[in-house]
C-alpha cells in the first residue's frame, strides 16, 4: 500500500436535519467538538496521518461554508471540492469521487462520524481484490435490566448488543470502482454492497471496543463533546488500537 496513489474522500452534504437549529448556518461536518475544532477537522487530521495528501470533500448543503473554513490548501493537504447541487445519496458522491480521481485506493468516510478506528491499519489491511468496510458493534441506546427467573438481577448501561453496523469508513481499490459506476444515484448499502456481499467482494474490518459516534442528533453531539472535554486528540498524538481483525 506504501507505494499506492490512495486519495480521500469525505461524504459532507447531507442537510442534517435532526441537529437543527444547530445545522441552519453550519453543515453538520463544521460542528464543533472542541473549541475550533470540527468533526471535519478531525477527520481531515486522520487522513493525513496516513500520508493522504489529496482529499476531495463531497459537499452540498452549506458548501460555501467549508470552501471558506479549508480553501484549496489546510494543514499541508491539497482540498477538492466536488459540489452537488441536490443530494443524490451516498452513491452518488461516491461515485462523483471515483469519476473525477485518479489513485489505486479510495478512502472514503461519512462525515458525520467520530472515531479513533485505525485507518493506518485498515488501509494496510485493503487489498485491489475487494471493497473493505469498517464495521463496529451496535450499541443499546438504553440501559438493559438482567432478569432471572421472576427477579431483577441486574442493571447494564447501555451495552454493546451482538449485532454490527456500518461504521461509515471504506476503502474502494481502483479494480473495483467500475461496480460503483454500474448505478447513478442511491444508498451505497442498498446499491452495489449487497451485490459485493453476495460475490464476496466485500469485506470488513473490525477494532474491538474502539470509540465510534455517529453524529445525529444534539444528544450524539453533546455526547461527543463531553468525551473530547478531557481527552488530547489526533492532531496531537494518535491513539494506537492493537485489536484489529
Amino acid at each position: 500500500m506504501s507505494r499506492m496513489r490512495v486519495v480521500g474522500g469525505v461524504l459532507c452534504g447531507g442537510y442534517g436535519k435532526r441537529l437543527w437549529p444547530l445545522t441552519n448556518t453550519l453543515p453538520k461536518a463544521l460542528l464543533e467538538i472542541k473549541k475550533n475544532y470540527t468533526i471535519l477537522d478531525r477527520q481531515l487530521i486522520q487522513m493525513k496521518h496516513v500520508k493522504i495528501t489529496d482529499i476531495y470533500l463531497l459537499a452540498g448543503y452549506l458548501h460555501e461554508k467549508i470552501k471558506e473554513r479549508y480553501g484549496n490548501e489546510w494543514n499541508g493537504l491539497k482540498i477538492h471540492y466536488l459540489i452537488e447541487d441536490e443530494p443524490g445519496g451516498t452513491l452518488y458522491a461516491i461515485n462523483n469521487l471515483l469519476k473525477n480521481a485518479e489513485a489505486d485506493f479510495y478512502l472514503v468516510m461519512n462525515g458525520d462520524i467520530v472515531t479513533d478506528i485505525n485507518i493506518e491499519k485498515m488501509l494496510k489491511n485493503a487489498d485491489e481484490n475487494t471493497v473493505s468496510m469498517a464495521v463496529t458493534r451496535l450499541k443499546s441506546p438504553y440501559g438493559i435490566v438482567n432478569l432471572s427467573e421472576n427477579k431483577i438481577i441486574g442493571f447494564e448501561e447501555k451495552p454493546e448488543l451482538p449485532y454490527y453496523i456500518n461504521a461509515g469508513i471504506y476503502v474502494i481499490s481502483k479494480k473495483l470502482k467500475e461496480r460503483f459506476l454500474e448505478f447513478e444515484r442511491g444508498n451505497v448499502e442498498k446499491t452495489v454492497f449487497p451485490i459485493l456481499a453476495r460475490e464476496g467482494l466485500l469485506k470488513y474490518y473490525l477494532e474491538k471496543s474502539v470509540l465510534w459516534y455517529s453524529v445525529d442528533s444534539q444528544k450524539d453531539l453533546e455526547t461527543v463533546r463531553t468525551e473530547f472535554a478531557s481527552r488530547e486528540d489526533m492532531s496531537w498524538k494518535i491513539r494506537e488500537n492493537n485489536s484489529a481483525h
